[in-house]
């Protein structure tokens, strides 16, 4: 169990304390090791609460590129964008480039991302998803075999 100097210190002081108080010594070590334990993962608690925090205010965690997406599907690129354009999740700018919906980054499908000059739009792990329930069905409702 690897501790910092700091939690040791404490561990040392509770230990002297409890000793001054006349506890057994067993009684010592497992209250120091329950301390310890409770301590350790605290800091392991807060360390993922940390990490959560920030992809939870990352909303471009597992967002995957349509180029990406298109190899997942087993789908050539020009008919995964094709598709996007018919849907109504994406568009073409007056660049040309494609671009996605309002509607779809509302409903959580697809994210834009990149800075003023150069914007992109990327599928979200839910768009994926939906994507692939939707591609699934053909045009009746029916499943694909």
């Amino acid at each position: 169990m690897k501790i910092n100097r700091n939690l040791e210190k404490q561990a040392e002081r509770l230990a002297e304390l409890l000793r001054r108080n006349g506890e057994p010594e067993s009684e010592v070590q497992r209250r120091v090791q329950n301390a310890l334990a409770s301590a350790l993962d605290r800091g392991a608690n807060r360390r993922t609460l940390r990490s959560a925090e920030r992809e939870a205010a990352n909303p471009f965690v597992g967002c995957r590129s349509i180029t990406h997406v298109a190899g997942d599907l087993r789908m050539r690129r020009v008919d995964l964008f094709a598709w996007l354009e018919q849907e109504g999740w994406f568009f073409r700018g007056i660049s040309g480039k494609l671009q996605p919906t309002s509607s779809a980054v509302s409903n959580g499908f697809a994210v834009l991302r990149g800075s003023a000059s150069i914007r992109y739009g990327q599928i979200t792990p839910f768009g994926l998803a939906e994507l692939t329930r939707r591609l699934v069905m053909d045009v009746d409702g029916e499943p694909l075999n």
